[in-house]
């Protein structure tokens, strides 16, 4: 008569011995992803390229580049492209952070599903317009 694996002192370390290494595998995954969503950045430029937005994975923007073409635009226009494309740099990181994390834990994993719903959180925008212009 054989033993059940869950009475079976062998099958149970051997289990407990490969939910180790998962484990273990997981964290590495978790420890390479880490370093990478680091150095990770967006990038995004205004269609007519008047604009040029670069920003970290937590949204910030580290690099904003204006063209000439962009000195000819009144105020009220250049905020909403510099507005309109750093969203766009945002939405580029968030996606990018998205896939990464889906590579190393798969499609389906609560990770990823957790990354793709801070990404959508960060890529909603207020319902008014945020933008206020003083008068010279």
């Amino acid at each position: 008569m054989s033993q059940s694996p869950w009475t079976d002192p062998d099958a149970a370390i051997t289990r407990v011995e490969e939910q180790v290494r998962q484990a273990e595998a997981v964290a590495a995954k978790a420890q390479a992803l880490e370093q990478e969503m680091k150095s990770l950045i967006g990038s995004a430029q205004s269609p007519r390229r008047e604009v040029s937005a670069t920003v970290t994975v937590q949204g910030a923007l580290i690099d904003l580049q204006l063209s000439r073409d962009a000195m000819d635009l009144d105020e009220r226009a250049l905020s909403k492209i510099i507005v309109d494309t750093v969203a766009k740099a945002q939405r580029n990181v968030g996606e990018r952070a998205v896939a990464l994390t889906s590579e190393a834990f798969g499609e389906d994993s609560p990770i990823t599903a957790r990354m793709r719903v801070e990404a959508d959180e960060r890529d909603s925008r207020p319902a008014t317009d945020g933008i206020r212009y003083e008068q010279e």
